[in-house]
């Protein structure tokens, strides 16, 4: 797997005014990431820590917004040669899919990868596990209970949904301690404060994230009853909701 290009988008004069995941971003993107999230190699390993438990054969897996295809590599290098498990990616980037589709080409036919708005007529079924990692935040809040519901729906008894996602903290004065704790994190990945600025304001209105509460509140209306928080670093948190 070839390395990243060392993230440099929002370094010129020429940075872009709203963030999207076209070509140039999809170039840099796993180094974007690894460089912006904290945690986020260890988040990686707990997803599929995670999902492995809850795979089960003949039952699909989804990542929903899987981007480079990162995760579905790891998951599927993680488990033996023979296996009764279809990886389907979903993503509405053609870009990032063309990344994944270099990724993950030893895979086939165990892995789809398919260009589809994932609230739209995209049909979800017959899924053991379904990972929806740092993407929620992008669908706008009125519409992911919906979101959701279809996650819901798709999972077969006792599958699960993890779920990796920015929040806002429930108290406005704790929520600013933690987003600068966060911009501290980026600057000591090598981002300026300029390069930190201008991806904020590309963001803003695009990326909106919820309250950690809200996100549970969510989830319990969509039909889980067992949910637990296995991940929490300032405004990051990670979920599992188990379908009983």
């Amino acid at each position: 797997m070839a390395p990243s290009k060392k993230d440099k988008i929002f370094a010129g004069a020429e940075a872009p005014v709203n963030f999207e995941f076209d070509d140039a971003v999809a170039r840099v993107f796993d180094d974007m990431l690894a460089r912006s999230v904290p945690m986020y190699e260890e988040c990686q390993s707990l997803a599929v820590k995670i999902a492995k438990q809850y795979l089960q054969d003949g039952a699909k897996f989804y990542d929903l917004g899987c981007s480079t295809g990162t995760l579905i590599l790891r998951l599927a290098e993680s488990l033996p040669q023979k296996r009764d498990i279809l990886f389907v990616g979903v993503d509405n980037s053609g870009p990032m899919l063309a990344q994944a589709h270099r990724k993950l080409k030893g895979l086939a036919p165990e892995c789809q990868l398919i260009q589809a708005d994932i609230e739209g007529d995209f049909a979800l079924s017959g899924a053991s596990v379904i990972t929806m990692n740092y993407t929620m935040q992008f669908i706008p809040p009125p519409r992911r209970g919906a979101m959701m519901k279809k996650i819901f729906h798709a999972l077969v008894p006792g599958g699960c949904f993890i779920f990796i996602e920015k929040i806002i903290a429930e108290s406005k004065e704790l929520d600013e301690l933690f987003v600068n704790g966060h911009h501290d994190f980026k600057r000591r990945q090598g981002y300026s404060k300029l390069e930190i600025a201008k991806k904020k304001e590309a963001l803003d209105n695009i990326l909106i994230p919820l309250k950690l509460s809200e996100n549970i509140n969510l989830l319990e209306k969509s039909g889980f009853n067992k949910i637990e928080i296995f991940f929490k670093w300032l405004n990051f948190a990670g979920l599992i909701a188990v379908k009983n």
